[in-house]
Order: C-alpha cells, then sequence, then structure tokens
C-alpha cells in the first residue's frame, strides 16, 4: 500500500475506534504514552519480581505506584522480532522476522529481510496521524544502523528506511538509520563504529537515552504544550557487553563473580537513568496524564560457557549475563516461559490502580497497540487485524479475561527447544512443526513447566495442537533470498 493512502487511513475517529469503545464520560484527556523498554532483562531481575540483591528503586517505586503484571507476554524470545510486535501489534512472523536482524547473509539464510517493510502497519504511525507528537530515542534494530561491518562481515544496510519513516516525528537511533549517537555525542546521520565496538556507548546508553529524553519531554513542553505525545524509549541496558565503570560497580563489591558483579551495575544504572525520566515527568506536570509502560524484549540470557539445563533441555548458550528468569525455566532463545514472560510496570494516575500486583490478567505486547488506539482515538489502516485484545480493563484493574489464544514461532532457535508454542487458558503446548515431541503443562500449577502432562490429557493435548498447526499454516513462508559469501 502506498504510504500516502497509508496514512491518509490513520485518522481519527471518536468517539469509536475499530469497534472499540470510547474512554468512558469523565475519563481523563488522551494520555501521553511513554514505552520504556529494556534489552534481556528478566523476569527475576527486578526487587520488584523478587531479586534479592539488585537494587531497582526507581522501578520498585513505579510498581508501587501503579501495577505490576506478572503474566505478561512478548511475542518472541528475541529481541528484533518482539519489536516488530511493539510497532505493528502482529506476530512477527507475518513479517518474516524470525530472530535477530544481523549479518545480511544470516537474514538471508534464515529467510528473513534486511529491515522491516516500511508499510507495515504502524501504531506511531497511527498516533502520529491522531495527533501525538511521536518519538523513538534508542535501539532501534529493525533494520539499517551504524557500523556497516561487524567481525569482517556485513551487517547493516545503508538502504534501510530511516527510523523516523515508521511514523515517528524525531528519531534518534543506535542499530537504524538516521540520526544516532558517536559515544555519547549525538550525531546527524550513521558511521561506521558498529555500537558494540562502541565503548562508551556501550557504558552510557541509558545515560544517553535519559538525556535525550529529558531534552525531548523539555522540549515538547515549550514548543507543544497540551499536545499528547507517545515517547519510546529503547534502552540497549543490560544486554551484552556490559561495561559498567568503577563508581557503578562499587555497591556489588563482595560480590567475586566479575560478570554477576558488572550485570547488577548496569541493571541498577538503567534503573537511576529511569528515575530521572520519570522525575522530569513530575517536574513538568506531566505525571498524571501519562500512561508509562516498563517491560522487557524477552527474557534474561543463560551464561556463556555454562549448559544451560532449560530445566533439563541440557542445550549450550552463546550469550553471556547474569539474569535471572526467577522460578521459569528456560532463557532467552526458548519458548518455555523464561524467555517470553517478562516483567510489566503501568503507571497512570487515576486510572491503574497504584500499589497492585495483578497475577491473574494475561497480557501479550500485541495487546498495546489496540489499547494504545482506544486511548488515543487512532486508526490502523483499513483491513488491519491485530494479534492483541483492547486490555484497558486489565490496566483499569476491573474484571478481564483472555479469550483467545497466543501463539509463538521461533524456526531459527536450532537446539534450543520447541520452535512452536501456544497459550490458551492455563494450558501451554510446545511442540516441533510436525507435531511430534508435544509438551503440555498447566500454567495456573505449574509455571516452572517442570511436569509434561501431554500423556495424562492426550485430548487437550490434540485440541491445543490442532490450532497451533493451523495457525502456523496460515503464516506467509520464509523469503527466498539469494546467500553469497562466508555464512557466520
Amino acid at each position: 500500500m502506498p504510504m500516502k493512502r497509508l496514512v491518509r487511513l490513520c485518522l481519527v475517529l471518536l468517539p469509536a475506534v475499530a469497534g472499540l469503545a470510547a474512554p468512558e464520560s469523565g475519563a481523563p484527556s488522551r494520555p501521553n504514552i511513554l514505552f520504556i523498554l529494556a534489552d534481556d532483562l528478566g523476569y527475576g531481575d527486578l526487587a520488584s519480581y523478587g531479586h534479592e540483591r539488585i537494587a531497582t528503586p526507581n522501578l520498585d517505586r513505579l510498581a508501587a505506584e501503579g501495577t505490576r503484571f506478572t503474566q505478561f507476554y512478548v511475542s518472541h524470545s528475541v529481541c528484533s522480532p518482539t519489536r516488530v510486535s511493539a510497532i505493528t501489534g502482529q506476530y512477527p512472523s507475518r513479517w518474516h522476522m524470525y530472530s535477530p536482524l544481523g549479518w545480511l547473509d544470516n537474514n538471508a539464510r534464515r529467510g528473513m529481510p534486511d529491515w522491516l517493510d516500511v508499510n507495515a502497519p504502524s501504531l506511531p504511525r497511527a498516533l502520529q496521524a491522531a495527533g501525538y507528537r511521536t518519538a523513538l530515542l534508542g535501539k532501534w534494530h529493525l533494520g539499517g544502523g551504524s557500523g556497516r561491518d561487524f567481525g569482517g562481515k556485513a551487517i547493516n544496510s545503508a538502504d534501510a528506511p530511516p527510523v523516523a519513516s515508521y511514523g515517528f516525528d524525531e528519531a534518534r537511533a543506535f542499530a537504524g538509520n538516521g540520526p544516532t549517537w558517536l559515544g555519547t555525542k549525538p550525531v546527524p546521520e550513521g558511521h561506521e563504529t558498529y555500537p558494540y565496538d562502541d565503548k562508551d556507548l556501550v557504558r552510557w546508553s541509558s545515560r544517553i537515552l535519559a538525556d535525550a529524553s529529558i531534552e525531548f519531554l523539555e522540549r515538547h513542553t515549550r514548543e507543544q504544550p497540551g499536545q499528547p505525545f507517545m515517547l519510546n524509549v529503547w534502552l540497549h541496558d543490560p544486554h551484552v557487553p556490559n561495561a559498567p565503570d568503577e563508581a557503578m560497580l562499587e555497591p556489588y563489591r563482595d560480590i567475586d563473580d566479575p560478570g554477576v558483579r558488572a550485570y547488577y551495575a548496569v541493571v541498577t544504572h538503567m534503573d537511576q537513568q529511569i528515575g530521572r525520566i520519570l522525575a522530569k515527568l513530575d517536574e513538568l506536570g506531566m505525571r498524571e496524564n501519562t500512561l508509562v509502560i516498563f517491560y522487557s524484549d524477552n527474557g534474561a540470557a543463560a551464561r556463556q560457557g555454562s549448559k544451560d539445563t532449560g530445566r533439563g533441555a541440557g542445550l549450550p548458550i552463546d550469550t553471556d549475563t547474569a539474569g535471572s528468569n526467577g522460578p521459569l525455566r528456560g532463557w532467552k532463545w526458548h519458548l518455555y516461559e523464561g524467555g517470553i514472560r517478562v516483567p510489566l510496570i503501568v503507571r497512570w494516575p487515576a486510572q491503574v490502580p497504584a500499589g497492585r500486583t495483578d497475577t491473574t490478567s494475561v497480557l501479550n505486547i500485541c495487546d498495546f497497540t489496540p489499547t494504545a488506539l482506544r486511548l488515543a482515538g487512532a486508526l490502523m489502516p483499513e483491513g488491519y487485524e491485530s494479534d492483541g485484545i483492547d486490555v484497558v480493563a486489565a490496566l483499569e484493574g476491573r474484571p478481564f479475561a483472555r479469550r483467545q489464544p497466543m501463539f509463538w514461532h521461533t524456526p531459527t532457535a536450532v537446539r534450543r527447544g520447541p520452535p512452536l508454542a501456544i497459550r490458551d487458558g492455563d494450558w501451554k503446548l510446545l511442540i516441533e512443526p510436525d507435531g511430534t515431541l508435544a509438551e503440555l503443562y498447566d500454567l495456573s500449577s505449574d509455571i516452572a513447566e517442570a511436569n509434561n502432562l501431554a500423556s495424562k490429557h492426550p485430548e487437550r493435548a490434540a485440541d491445543l495442537q490442532a490450532k497451533l498447526r493451523t495457525w502456523h499454516r496460515s503464516l506467509p513462508k520464509e523469503l527466498e533470498r539469494p546467500v553469497t559469501g562466508r555464512i557466520p
């Protein structure tokens, strides 16, 4: 669909939006929306989610001032696919995104594009058309970016659309084309230093993004008073490499393991920078009508050189953090709970109950789009199909029950557990594409996925398998692209 036609379709519709009810009379005006996305933060990495050592006072305060959800899921167990869902409100396999975008030959070998289709449905574009000021600051990782070469192989394409073309009035990103940073300094365009090779960017990324976010909020208040905004702060931390300085490490000097010490320090530093952004909202009088949504793109990764048992899988892992997924089985790359169930904290004073922990509502990243559309009074393009649902009731603490299954597809996660999964109600099934090696879990009593019930409940397993395989067959086939050069 041509871009101009798509934008014209993204019109404001009040009081109804794509079949959703309008906000109740007396509700606040359309809220500002602040998404804060951490990278590789595990389910158990915050004090409010049970970590006994990592200090995260600002996120803990956010949870005390809002609602903490314990059954929130992302759409994939790695970053680029999850980010597709954050933009589109759809499962990433609809857009041929199965793993992190990386070396260009790897993308081709996996049947993936080198960037998200710029004509894909876009929540920021819809909110932009509805009168919101939209911005993205941080790690894009949906195509393009500084550093065209990494490890001697082509990894980013200069042909990828600028990040702003996906519906952002302002965008400054790494791992994305357009304005970026070199070290700690903003620069107007891409350069040849890959982010992981940029030691200053790695160390200070959370501070850099807090600085940019604060500048955006101040400028917005000054130049567009009264106009609602949607700001996406997509952090790099605590993804590897972790490179805290001595001051960050100081609270954890008693920890002998340098990897654990560094990870804890980075999470605490990230929390401090998030606290600066939240304090600026207060200072500018934006707190009451800003919907703050904090979450992670996938679960924590296992330690390099260790054997990721996945509570039984016995798989080698190629990442290196000291994150925790708490009581959940598995890690990043897995479709077990540890890979896809992550923290979610939501604050919106007077609308979202304070000090509440919601242990029953089952939410998904794809829900953000229909929920934001409703609150903003905005439309996606004609014919758009969301893979999420409106969850305003859950956010407001009202009765909520999910009545549609959730699906996952990870065809490139070789040797990291079953590549297909479904959750329907409290039941979760994981299978191979041919239907073999079924694993069935009752998450109401077994969040650790320790007891495979497939043989005890064959009818239940067969029903879920039928739904899952029907959905899998509905997905577009992998792209057929030539592969040239060396494949890592």
